[in-house]
């Protein structure tokens, strides 16, 4: 924290350039109080020292924009290295249970320091919670735009199919989630609003399914148990990228080998066309 680059310019006096005061709270996402007070001084003759390591700028007026600028960049960095930690905890839930997961194998995926994890997130509850939450929100938005797509019944029901699916092969975590929670039941509120929310985005598409039905785009179907089939056919399809045995498929023939079926199930649904 004592890298502040601002600069003194050579030829005033030291009147001028004696005393400046930067405030730095939130500079590095910490607090310093009192604001810091620094002092440069020149002797006759002599060259510029400075009582800290950190550089004075010799007019109050310049130093704003460089202040601004540089909490900016420092801004900038944090939140990099914020997205950068959510990504590893992501990649890790998909491969461990989260009472495996340590805060020094999140740092490690990451290339950051152990020390950051909690910088940022302070433990790793909270770290795992700001995950699942950045997923649901992504889920959320994802499913609920297929839902309400300017379409006819019969496109908005493939879409949201074709969108769940690239959902959960972008975002395995969630795969492994519904698996833990579908085996042993939730144990954390985390895990909790995992399965309300996907329970609620299962209503809709069963709604959609509705929809569909009503206005004769596919043929009469019990539009909740279809939506269950549907859910849990998903949810099993993309588990298979996250075996490790001979039963895993990578996520290119997943994504193909559901488009391919898609089409059939479709086929198979639509409404018959009245005879004439």
């Amino acid at each position: 924290m004592s890298s502040l680059l601002v600069r003194v310019a050579s030829g005033r006096s030291s009147r001028s350039c004696a005393e400046a005061a930067v405030d730095v709270e939130g500079w590095f996402g910490v607090s310093i109080r009192p604001p810091l007070a620094l002092r440069a001084t020149r002797p006759a003759g002599g060259r510029w020292r400075w009582r800290t390591r950190v550089l004075l700028v010799s007019d109050h007026q310049e130093s704003v924009p460089a202040v601004t600028s540089a909490a900016a960049r420092g801004s900038r960095r944090r939140e990099r290295t914020r997205v950068l930690l959510l990504d590893a905890a992501e990649l890790l839930m998909s491969q461990r249970a989260p009472e495996e997961i340590r805060i020094e194998d999140v740092a490690a995926e990451a290339g950051v320091s152990a020390a950051s994890v909690y910088v940022h997130f302070g433990t790793k509850d909270t770290l795992l919670a700001a995950v699942t939450d950045r997923v649901l929100t992504v889920a959320t938005d994802a499913l609920r735009s297929a839902y309400e797509a300017e379409a006819s019944p019969l496109e908005r029901f493939a879409g949201v199919g074709v969108t769940y699916m690239r959902l959960l092969l972008d975002h395995p975590a969630v795969v492994k989630y519904l698996t833990a929670t579908g085996e042993r039941g939730p144990r954390t509120p985390v895990e909790d609003e995992v399965v309300a929310r996907f329970s609620q985005l299962r209503r809709e598409f069963e709604q959609s399914i509705r929809d569909a039905v009503d206005a004769g785009a596919i043929r009469p179907v019990d539009p909740e148990s279809m939506s269950y089939l549907l859910f849990g056919a998903w949810n099993g399809i993309a588990a298979l990228a996250l075996r490790r045995d001979d039963l895993m498929l990578p996520s290119e023939r997943l994504e193909q080998a559901a488009l391919e079926a898609g089409v059939a199930l479709l086929d198979g649904l639509k409404a018959e066309s009245p005879r004439t």
